[in-house]
């Protein structure tokens, strides 16, 4: 079985796919490829299986908006959508398309490996890339994540201590509220050491939530941080999507207490046995967060479920198993 990628890929934000191809298929039978394709958008993931005279026509989309491109949709057998939602579905080939979850990006290639892939899929394009500086950028955003096993390190949970920082975004105004709720339940809870806040903006705007802007910090040290919260918070972001910060929580194994998620995932998760869902209000918050600090029984057992969660519905290779099982 070979498989192979549109050579335009994003490889930042479809590195975990890529690492779910390497994983099942082994690495030397996946490679970048552009003849085989019609010519997609820059960004666009799609990859084509092979098995002796079968063929396989995959695309994975995983942007945040909801809404399918027909394009991909009527050249490939299986569209594996992120941000799946039944009231975006097209009146044809909507059987195509199935919900894979939340992912993240994760790094796949050291630097040798991502100097090569970078430069030799530029070469591919004979110059007819329209945002070179970007391209070459997502190559170096994927170098700059973590892999997916420091996911798996464990590290020891302080009972009171709890770590959150997200980004502002201008036109989320529901995710921004819900976001510096949660942040102002942990601040008043006594029993509570809080870190965290939002992230300073580029532009510096700080959208009337200066008081909760806080300081950025390395990924690694971001995810120490999260590993040590006895809890961490979730909710939809940009246009309601399931974001990485829902995929990177479930492969932590965390206690997760979260606002309602909007768009379909692969399997259900359930309220008190996955996470603890809330509503965005203040006090409902504080109610979700102080039971999880003084029940660690609790606790304890959203955390194995949210682990159990993450690998048998959204570990790479098991999101590629499921995609490509008509020929394993």
């Amino acid at each position: 079985m070979k498989v192979k990628i549109y050579f335009l890929a994003d490889v930042f934000y479809y590195s975990y796919y890529i690492e779910g191809f390497y994983k099942l298929c082994g690495k030397n039978k996946v490679e970048f490829s552009r003849k085989e394709f019609p010519a997609f958008p820059e960004r666009t993931f799609a990859a084509i299986i092979e098995s002796g005279n079968k063929k396989l026509k995959i695309v994975i989309d995983a942007y945040d908006t909801p809404r399918i491109s027909h394009e991909l949709l009527e050249w490939c057998d299986i569209y594996a959508k992120v941000n799946f939602n039944h009231n975006n579905l097209p009146s044809i080939n909507h059987h195509k398309i199935i919900p894979i979850g939340p992912s993240f990006g994760i790094k796949i290639w050291n630097m040798p490996e991502t100097v090569y892939f970078a430069f030799s899929n530029y070469i591919k394009s004979k110059g007819e890339i329209h945002f070179k500086r970007n391209f070459f950028a997502n190559y170096w955003r994927q170098y700059k994540r973590l892999e997916l096993k420091e996911y798996n390190k464990y590290s020891s949970i302080e009972d009171n201590y709890v770590y959150f920082i997200s980004s502002l975004w201008e036109k989320e105004k529901n995710t921004n509220s819900n976001r510096a709720n949660f942040i102002l339940a942990c601040k008043e809870l006594e029993g509570v050491k809080f870190e965290g806040g939002f992230a300073p903006r580029s532009d510096g705007n700080s959208l009337d939530l200066e008081s909760h802007v806080s300081e950025r910090i390395s990924l690694k040290e971001y995810l120490e941080r999260i590993k040590k919260s006895f809890v961490v918070f979730n909710t939809p972001a940009v246009e309601d999507c399931l974001g990485w910060k829902l995929g990177e929580y479930l492969a932590l194994g965390k206690a997760i207490i979260s606002t309602q998620n909007y768009n379909m995932l692969p399997a259900s998760l359930v309220h008190g046995q996955h996470l603890h869902y809330v509503s965005n209000v203040k006090g409902e918050l504080k109610l979700a967060i102080e039971k999880l600090r003084i029940d660690p029984e609790y606790r304890v057992f959203l955390e194995k479920n949210s682990k159990k969660y993450f690998f048998e519905n959204l570990l790479p290779e098991v999101v590629v198993k499921k995609l490509i099982k008509e020929f394993l």
